[in-house]
């Protein structure tokens, strides 16, 4: 069976993922703070807008800047994108559950969800673990049905802490996350602007691949310093 990908409009993250980003299936990108998360969702944006197609965005961190988007894509291509900034978890969880609806009136070629654990973070706390758990779940299941239905990526970010017990970075959410993103991408700093992108899981590539690419105002480009696979 034929894989079919998206590009993401940045040649060494093309590169990298043999084309792009898979269609059917939720790809996490994760990372600390400043790691280039954002960008990277607004490189994707970017190429599709930039394309005539529509991009569904769900902001949850007030992050999407319009401005850097128009240095990518110009300032027209901002008509294809369909906006959508929750300000808590409940609002989050109506903005995916009338995913199906909007998709339907726009026909998307990607959805994105920057970031899919801001606001969960904020209510994931004492007796209320469990059914905000649940809830995490439920959204990312209905993600994972829209990229299978429509046959699209969808393109979420996930936040990070420090995992004392395994002395590295644990997603926020855990096994909600691992279970539903058929691909994980792990961003760390590098360099000043240049960053890492390394493969964590995915069904048809390598775990522990990487690369490295570089954010300028044109977007996500080839690094100078560090280039190719590690």
């Amino acid at each position: 069976m034929k894989v079919e990908r998206l590009s993401s409009g940045s040649e060494p993250i093309d590169s990298f993922l043999k084309g792009g980003l898979e269609k059917g299936l939720v790809t996490n990108v994760f990372g600390e703070s400043g790691s280039g998360k954002t960008n990277f969702c607004v490189q994707v944006a970017a190429e599709v807008a930039s394309d005539g197609d529509k991009v569904i965005y769900i902001d949850t961190e007030k992050g999407f800047s319009p401005e850097r988007f128009s240095q990518i894509a110009g300032r027209d291509a901002l008509d294809n994108i369909v906006l959508n900034e929750p300000i808590d978890f409940e609002q989050q969880e109506e903005a995916i559950e009338s995913l199906k609806e909007i998709a339907e009136e726009h026909n998307p070629e990607v959805v994105i969800v920057d970031s899919m654990v801001s606001l969960y973070r904020l209510q994931a706390k004492g007796d209320q673990i469990q059914e905000v758990n649940q809830k995490l779940s439920q959204q990312f299941s209905k993600l994972a049905q829209i990229a299978r239905e429509y046959n699209i990526p969808v393109v979420v970010t996930n936040q990070v802490y420090t995992s004392f017990d395994k002395d590295d970075i644990e997603l926020v959410g855990r096994d909600v996350p691992r279970y539903w993103s058929k691909c994980l991408l792990k961003l760390s700093n590098s360099d000043e602007n240049v960053r890492e992108i390394e493969i964590e899981k995915h069904r048809s590539m390598p775990e522990g691949e990487s690369t490295s690419f570089e954010i300028t105002d044109e977007g996500l480009v080839e690094a100078e310093s560090k280039g190719g696979l590690f």
